[in-house]
Order: structure tokens, then C-alpha cells, then sequence
């Protein structure tokens, strides 16, 4: 659906009394776990961890309470010919504003060296429990005499999987941060910094860190019409593309058990006016058994959200939507997680949610799938990439008509775009780990084209089969032309 002009705001009576006592009874009953902000909750402690600091001469400690070590100290993990380091005091008089407001300020230090590698040079790491693993790449081109870094140019790849081809950080006031969660199936995996000709490649940091069996599942919705069921996903790679706190600030990653973060929303909602940030004290967030927990977000996305601006309209005309753009050529996992914070009694939020204009929830009724008030759910959704339009995702939520409720409104809380590994085994275009391209019309434009040509080899048919009917059509009247040009006479008999 699309977005149009939206009616006059008016507040919503909530009674914050009634909603703090509702909560309070939900938390009384157990429906949840516990405590969202209690520590003891949820406690991850990753099997596989390792944090380098590339080309830095000590060890780095973050306000997270991570570590990373220093070059020295990973140098046992490392293969390469040479021993190129570059390094400043601080990055942060330099590194643009639109740019550090995006990245918590605490991982400075991070970018502030670099390794770079003039040949092909690679990290080996023991893997002591197989699995998905979060893999973190820091990249910023820091000043050196003989290396201009924001002329590198070279592709990152794992042993199975091409991370970053032909890749490059020209501009030198923008930090460059890649994440992304790879099935590690061996006891080992190597990270290869490979040069482009007559080029080099450099890194800041490196983090791989197991990550929960729980994060991700096998399967999502699949988005078409109807919504379908996506099977396979322990088969892909992904690359994080947005990382999204509706309606709430940055969260960095000494606010997430798993040390991501959060980018607020401001700069993806097409239609700000239309919505209205809520919040609530994060330690209210109950988490329920069996479902969504600190390890899939942090009880600071549960917490806020956006809902519609005027929501106590009776017949709002609009959607909440936020556009992403992205690489159209790849097929995405998109994540949306809801918390109902915003009501005072169940059953009494329902509302649409779409991608890129199809269906992905009708009707959709948090408390009812929580059984409670401020309790966080998730839903997962692939879309792929054939359904992709202008080059970017569009998640939207919105009253959903044909049920009744009291006041039509319509919510998010937080949402992830994940792109999605293709069959070259690539997230950064068409070429394999072993270094063959694959066939540009192979992958999720194949089978546009293979429709097209179906439907030029069935055209083709029926035009021959019209033409030859038309021709004996043709040839049947002419002979009936013929037959009404001789006059029959009635025979006579002679007795």
C-alpha cells in the first residue's frame, strides 16, 4: 500500500496508570522469562572469540569490556609477506559528522590502525564449535607514506564464501564497518585479503565470534502471493545491511549481548510526519518462553517504537514505511520485531504488515501470539530478489481494516535487512571463491528471462498456429466460393 495524506492528529487516551499495572500483573504471573535489563538472564559467553586490533602495538579495551588484541599478539594467526602497519592517535577530528553519528564513538580506537597487505595474505582460525559465527570487519584508509589506503583495492574472502570483490574506501572521512554471519562446518576457517593487480589491501580490526544456535532458524515467510514458507537458510551466508531501533536511538554494542548495534530510523522513514516515537522503561520488557530473547535484540529495541502520529483517528489513511536502499541482484532476510507498548489491554492492536508492497501479516495481533502486554516477538521474512523494485526494500505497517479494535494503529520496533548469499557463493557480486564468474543470467534473474522466453516461444506457436488455420480457413471458403457458382437442377424422370 502506498502512502497517502493522513488525518488530523489528536492524542490517544492511554492511561499510564492502568498500563503500568497491567504490566505488573503480567509480571506477576511469570509470564516471562524475567527481567529484561537483569544480567543473569540471558548470559552468552561465545566458544569461538577472537578481536584483533590490526596493526595496533597494544592491546585495545572498549567500554563493552572486550579486548582486542594487539598485532603482535595475533601474529601467530596470520600468513603474509610483509609487515606494513599504519597507525594515528585519533581518527576522530577527521572522520566526518554524518559519519560518526552513525558509529558509537567507543570504536575509535578500533579504526585508528591498520594492517595492510601488498600480496595475498591470510588469517587461519581454530574453530572449536562449528556453526554460525558472527564475523566483523572494520575498515577506515589511515594516512601512510607509501600507501595511499583510499587507493586499495581487493576482495576479502572465506574458504567458501567471497565476502567483498574489487572493493575500495575511497572517501577518508567515512568509517566502513561490515558484519556478517557465516555456517562455519569445519574445525577451521581462513580469511583471505587479496589484492587487486598492481594494488593492496588493508584491514583495522577483525572480530569472529560464535554466535547463538537460536539466532537464526532454517526457515522465514517467504513474500509472494500467497505468503509461502522459505526453506534452507543454514545454506547461506549473510551480510547485515540495516540494523534498525525504531523509533529510538543508537544502541552500541555495550547495550547488545552479542556487542552489535542499532541505527536509529530517522534517515529511512519515507513519512516521518505520520509517526510518533513511544517509549517505555526498558526493564518492563517481559520475554517470553520458547520465543524471542536478549540474544535476538535488546530489551532498548523492545523498549521504543514508532506508531501512527494519529492513531486516535477513526479512519487513518496512511502507512508507517521505511525504504532501504540495497543491492536489487541479491535476495534478503529481512527481521521485524514488534513489542505491544502501546496498548492498555490485549486484543486491542491489529495491523497489516507489508514488503515491498505484498503481504507479509494480515491482521497481525501481537498480544495474542504473546499472551501478554510488552512482550517481544519477531517475525521473519524472505524476499527475494526478483520481487525487488528501484533498488530498494520498503517495510510498512498499517491498520488493518477488516477487523475491529478500538482506534486503528499500527506499530514497529525494530527491523534488519540481511542480504543473502548467492549461487556463486558471493555477497559482493558474481565471482566464486575460486575466481570464475558466474553466468549473468544465472542466479534470481533467470528465471525472468527463462519466462520471457517461454512466453516469445508461445507467442511464436500460437501465431503459426493462427496462421495455418487462417490458411486452411481461407482455403475452405474458396472452395465453398465454387461450389455456390454451379446451379443444381431437380432430376427428371420419363415414364
Amino acid at each position: 500500500m502506498a502512502e497517502q495524506k493522513h488525518g488530523a492528529s489528536r492524542s490517544r487516551p492511554v492511561s499510564s496508570f492502568i498500563f503500568i499495572c497491567l504490566l505488573s500483573v503480567f509480571i506477576n504471573l511469570d509470564v516471562a522469562v524475567g527481567d529484561g535489563s537483569s544480567p543473569s538472564m540471558v548470559q552468552y559467553t561465545p566458544a569461538d572469540n577472537y578481536l584483533i586490533n590490526c596493526g595496533s602495538p597494544d592491546s585495545t579495551f572498549l567500554d563493552d569490556g572486550r579486548t582486542f588484541k594487539s598485532d603482535p599478539q595475533s601474529a601467530s594467526f596470520l600468513s603474509t609477506e610483509e609487515n606494513i602497519l599504519a597507525s594515528v592517535d585519533s581518527i576522530s577530528n577527521v572522520v566526518s559528522s554524518s559519519s560518526s553519528s552513525y558509529f558509537p564513538s567507543s570504536s575509535f580506537p578500533l579504526y585508528s590502525s591498520a594492517r595492510i597487505f601488498s600480496g595475498v595474505s591470510m588469517y587461519r582460525f581454530l574453530i572449536f564449535r562449528p556453526g554460525r559465527h558472527l564475523l566483523r570487519l572494520y575498515f577506515y584508509p589511515l594516512p601512510h607514506p607509501s600507501y595511499n589506503l583510499t587507493r586499495a583495492f581487493f576482495t576479502v574472502k572465506t574458504d567458501s564464501i567471497v565476502l567483498l570483490h574489487d572493493f575500495s574506501v575511497e572517501d577518508d572521512t567515512r568509517l566502513m564497518f561490515k558484519e556478517y554471519l557465516l555456517n562455519v562446518t569445519s574445525d577451521k576457517i581462513s580469511l583471505a585479503f587479496a589484492p587487486m593487480r598492481d594494488s593492496f589491501a588493508f584491514v583495522n580490526a577483525i572480530e569472529l565470534v560464535s554466535a547463538p544456535d537460536a539466532l537464526f532458524s532454517d526457515s522465514a515467510s517467504a513474500v509472494s502471493s500467497p505468503v509461502g514458507v522459505f526453506n534452507g537458510l543454514s545454506n547461506y551466508a549473510f551480510e547485515v545491511s540495516y540494523r534498525v531501533n525504531v523509533g529510538g536511538p543508537i544502541i552500541p554494542p555495550k547495550g547488545d549481548r552479542l556487542w552489535r548495534t542499532w541505527q536509529p530510523d530517522d534517515q529511512l522513514m519515507t513519512f516521518p510526519q505520520g509517526a510518533k516515537n513511544v517509549s517505555v522503561p526498558p526493564d518492563i520488557i517481559n520475554y517470553p518462553e520458547g520465543g524471542a530473547t536478549p540474544l535476538i535484540a535488546p530489551n532498548l529495541v523492545y523498549s521504543t517504537a514508532s506508531e501512527m502520529a494519529d492513531s486516535g483517528t477513526a479512519n487513518p489513511n496512511f502507512n508507517l514505511t521505511w525504504t532501504m536502499s540495497v543491492d536489487p541482484s541479491f535476495s534478503y532476510l529481512i527481521r521485524l520485531h514488534f513489542c505491544d507498548i502501546v496498548s492498555v489491554s490485549l486484543n486491542d492492536l491489529y495491523f497489516n504488515v507489508y514488503v515491498n508492497g505484498m503481504m507479509g501479516v494480515s491482521g497481525l495481533d501481537i498480544s495474542t501470539l504473546t499472551s501478554g502486554l510488552a512482550v517481544p516477538y519477531y517475525r521473519d521474512f524472505v524476499l527475494n530478489a526478483s520481487a525487488i523494485s528501484n533498488g530498494s526494500v520498503m517495510v510498512q505497517v498499517g491498520p488493518s481494516s477488516g477487523i475491529q479494535s478500538s482506534l486503528p494503529n499500527a506499530i514497529l520496533n525494530g527491523l534488519e535487512v540481511i542480504k543473502m548469499s548467492n549461487s556463486a557463493g558471493s555477497l559482493d557480486g558474481l565471482f566464486s571463491v575460486s575466481g570464475t564468474q558466474q553466468n549473468t543470467l544465472l542466479g534470481s534473474r533467470t528465471m525472468k528471462i527463462a519466462e520471457a522466453f517461454g512466453l516469445a516461444v508461445g507467442m511464436t506457436a500460437i501465431f503459426l498456429l493462427v496462421a495455418q488455420a487462417a490458411e486452411r480457413l481461407g482455403e475452405a471458403r474458396q472452395f465453398l466460393d465454387m461450389a455456390s457458382s454451379f446451379q443444381f437442377q431437380p432430376l427428371q424422370f420419363h415414364v
